[in-house]
C-alpha cells in the first residue's frame, strides 16, 4: 500500500487515515475466499469384481493402490492441476476494536466509533494436488483475490450544552482492494458403498498491501453420495466449513515530524460458518469438474467453480 506523506493535522491527512481504515475493513473477507473447496474423488466400487486389476500409475502414487484395486475400487488419476474460481457476496464483517494514534500509544476509539463491513470477492485459485494414500490427498494453492466492500462507519459523540443526548453520524463507503494468496491443505476421505465423507483443513496467507499478512484456517466436512451416471463417477454431498478469518489488518503513514501515525482494526465474520451443497463430476478419465454453493444464512453465499486436468 503506497503511504502518503503529509501534515497530521490536514484535510488530506485525515482523508488518508479514513481511505486506510476502509481498505482495511474491505479486505476482510478475502481469506475465506482463498481457501480451497474442490471436493476429491473417493474411491469407487467397480461394477464387478471379475474385471482385471487395473496396471498400477508411473509414479507409484498413491500409495497402497495394490490393495485398493484388489478390493475392485475405481482410483482417480494421482496428480492433478486446476483452477478455482470463488464468487463470494455479502458476506458480513464485524470489526471488534479500531485502534489508532502515534506508534507505541496508539488507543481505542470503539467508545466513538463503531465499523462493519459486507464484501463481494472474486478469487482465482491455481490449484496442484496429489493422492499420497488412496485415503490422503495433499494440495498447494496460490492465486489473485479482488475485493469490492461496503463500509459503514457510525460515530458517537457526546452532545454539547446542558442538555441531555448523543450527537450521531453514520457514513457508508465504497472501496476496492486487490492482493495475493497461497496456502496448503490436506484431505481425508473414506466411503463405504455409494456414501462417502471428506474432511479437508487448509491454511493460507494473504498479502494485501497492509503491515502483516492476513491468515485464515479453513476446515470442512462433506458426506454424500457417489455412483455413476452414463458410466462416468459423479458425487453430490452436503457439507458444513468453519472459516477462520479472523485477524487485525494494521497499517502506518510516516508524519513529516518523523513519528508514525498507525492503526489497528481487529476483525472476524459475523459467523464462522458457511453451509454446502455441491457436485464433483469425471466426463473423462483426465478431466474433472465439481460445482458447489456455499451460504452462511445471514445474506453471505458463495458460488465455487474447479475444472482440473488429472494425469
Amino acid at each position: 500500500m503506497e503511504i502518503p506523506r503529509g501534515a497530521g493535522a490536514s484535510r488530506k491527512q485525515r482523508g488518508w487515515q479514513l481511505v486506510s481504515l476502509r481498505k482495511a475493513f474491505a479486505g476482510a473477507l478475502l481469506l475465506g475466499a482463498g481457501a480451497a473447496l474442490a471436493q476429491q474423488p473417493q474411491s469407487q466400487p467397480s461394477e464387478s469384481q471379475d474385471v482385471p486389476v487395473p496396471e498400477r500409475h508411473w509414479s507409484g502414487l498413491p500409495l497402497l493402490a495394490d490393495e485398493a484395486l484388489k478390493r475392485g475400487h475405481e482410483l482417480p488419476l494421482p496428480f492433478g492441476s486446476g483452477l478455482i474460481l470463488t464468487g463470494l457476496k455479502d458476506r458480513e464483517i464485524d470489526v471488534s476494536d479500531v485502534r489508532i494514534g502515534i506508534e507505541g500509544s496508539a488507543q481505542s476509539v470503539s467508545d466513538y466509533a463503531t465499523l462493519g463491513s459486507s464484501s463481494d470477492v472474486f478469487n482465482a485459485n491455481f490449484r496442484f494436488d496429489t493422492w499420497l494414500l488412496p485415503f490422503l490427498n495433499v494440495y498447494a494453492l496460490a492465486g489473485y483475490v479482488h475485493n469490492e466492500s461496503a463500509t459503514t462507519i457510525r460515530v458517537t459523540l457526546p452532545g454539547p450544552g446542558p442538555l441531555p443526548g448523543d450527537i450521531v453520524r453514520e457514513a457508508a463507503i465504497d472501496t476496492s482492494l486487490d492482493g495475493y494468496v497461497g496456502g496448503v491443505g490436506m484431505t481425508l476421505a473414506a466411503g463405504y458403498k455409494s456414501f462417502f465423507m471428506v474432511a479437508d483443513f487448509n491454511y493460507n496467507r494473504a498479502d494485501l498491501g497492509f503491515d502483516d499478512e492476513f491468515t485464515a484456517k479453513i476446515g470442512s466436512i462433506r458426506a454424500g453420495w457417489q455412483g455413476k451416471v452414463g458410466g462416468r463417477p459423479l458425487q453430490t454431498w452436503l457439507g458444513a466449513g468453519n472459516w477462520d478469518t479472523a485477524a487485525t489488518a494494521k497499517g502506518h503513514a510516516d508524519l513529516d515530524d518523523g513519528r508514525r501515525l498507525v492503526f489497528e482494526a481487529d476483525q472476524h465474520p459475523h459467523t464462522n460458518w458457511m453451509y454446502e451443497v455441491g457436485v464433483n463430476f469425471f466426463p473423462t478419465k483426465n478431466w474433472q469438474l465439481f460445482v458447489d454453493f456455499a451460504a452462511d444464512f445471514n445474506g453471505g453465499y458463495a458460488l465455487i467453480l474447479g475444472p482440473t486436468w488429472r494425469f
